[in-house]
């Protein structure tokens, strides 16, 4: 009898864990596509010019989008377009394609790709930075799936929720 009883906690305890196991693989499951797009983001070497033009227009976006103007928005992303070169193809599509869109809602969609694309190109060429970039997360943007922008304030400022949700979020890094 007691060897059966203690058989069914064993068992127990061995299902629970397995169980804990599974769910902490599926939650890096889910993490893990988030990271992998920002390391497959696509980037060169810029001058420190060309990165600080780059930023200036971004951050312009961003703004706007905190704003919630589109008219602004699409004025910052042709800029953008302007600033980035023909070797930052991704950048270059991510921004035509928002900056075909009309609605603020449908040019927030294509932010996050963007930031992610930005962030990388920060990363990599962090020696061309002359000024401190905040990577900055929200948790509940797309759904709550959460996303990420770059700020060259350390104030939080949404750009995915505008005046609904402005302070949603928090700094991750600083660059």
């Amino acid at each position: 009898m007691k060897k059966g009883i203690v058989s069914l906690l064993a068992l127990a305890v061995l299902t629970f864990a397995c169980s804990q196991e599974k769910k902490s693989e599926e939650k890096v499951a889910e993490e893990t596509p988030q990271e992998e797009k920002v390391m497959q983001a696509s980037t060169s070497e810029v001058s420190s010019e060309q990165l600080k033009s780059i930023l200036s227009s971004y951050f312009n976006v961003k703004d706007a989008l905190v704003n919630t103007d589109a008219k602004e928005a699409k004025s910052a992303l042709a800029k953008l377009l302007e600033s980035v070169g023909s070797e930052f193809e991704q950048i270059k599509s991510l921004t035509k394609e928002m900056h075909d869109q009309e609605d603020v809602e449908e040019i927030r969609s294509g932010f996050d790709d963007l930031s992610q694309e930005v962030y990388a190109l920060v990363k990599d060429n962090a020696e061309s930075k002359d000024q401190k970039v905040y990577k900055q997360f929200c948790p509940m943007a797309f759904n709550n799936e959460g996303a990420f922008w770059l700020s060259d304030k350390e104030e939080i400022r949404n750009p995915y929720f505008g005046d609904k949700m402005l302070k949603c979020g928090k700094v991750q890094e600083e660059l």
